[in-house]
């Protein structure tokens, strides 16, 4: 018995001194992969044929957006992390891995960042990096980036002609920022965060959008811009 009351008190002492032993790193290692879906399947380009959320069917080609100014906060204890020089060009066919580097360990519990570039960058294009303007994202000086470059051909539902669609996104006014809760990260460790981008969503709230019936197919400015701008700022991007 008394063996027993050792044992146990050792193995009390022992977890103590562990515990206290045990130091949180001060930075921890972070990466954001991103995957794209769309009707329900992971994106493919030049070849499969896809659904979009009218009915039409549609066979995507080439698909690229910027994420930008990412911020890390663990809202129990208000800390925050700035990813510095966050402007980050994704594509189906290209990166889709955003690699934060060593930041400082906190417990992380929301994630915020933008669909686009900032008015500042956005205001020039002579940068490198993913904003060099070889990265077919940029318009002119004038005009800046484009944020969302989605492109395609579909069956037109009313003529039954396959016809095209260009979908480039951009200009001041169509930056979104989005906020999005985070579980799992832990001060100290690697983590891994996976984003889904769900292209049906562009389509879809507020603004349904069936390509059939747009004036035209070619969405670059104006209302119909705008209205694809509302839909990718809310539900296009989630935690998976």
């Amino acid at each position: 018995m008394k063996n027993l009351i050792y044992t146990a008190l050792f193995a009390t002492i022992f977890s103590v001194f562990s515990c206290k032993d045990v130091e949180v790193p001060a930075t921890m290692a972070m990466e954001i992969t991103m995957e794209h879906v769309l009707d329900g399947q992971t994106l493919e380009l030049n070849g499969k044929s896809f659904t979009l959320p009218s009915g039409e069917d549609f066979t995507p080609k080439k698909f690229k957006y910027y994420l930008s100014n990412i911020v890390l906060t663990n809202s129990k204890t208000s800390a925050s992390y700035i990813v510095p020089d966050s402007y980050h060009l994704i594509s189906d066919d290209g990166n889709k891995n955003i690699d934060l580097g060593m930041i400082p360990s906190s417990s992380y519990d929301q994630l915020t960042f933008s669909i686009g570039v900032d008015e500042l960058a956005n205001s020039k294009i002579d940068q490198t990096g993913d904003l060099d303007p070889n990265s077919d994202m940029a318009w002119s000086w004038k005009t800046g980036y484009k944020f969302v470059v989605f492109e395609g051909e579909f069956t037109n539902s009313i003529t039954g002609e396959r016809q095209g669609l260009i979908m480039h996104i951009g200009t001041n006014p169509n930056y979104r920022t989005v906020t999005l809760p985070l579980t799992g990260v832990r001060a100290g460790i690697p983590s891994t965060v996976t984003l889904t981008s769900n292209l049906d969503e562009l389509f879809l709230d507020p603004y349904p959008l069936q390509l059939s019936e747009l004036e035209s197919t070619t969405i670059m400015f104006g209302e119909n811009a705008g209205k694809v701008a509302e839909n990718y700022s809310d539900g296009f991007i989630t935690v998976k």
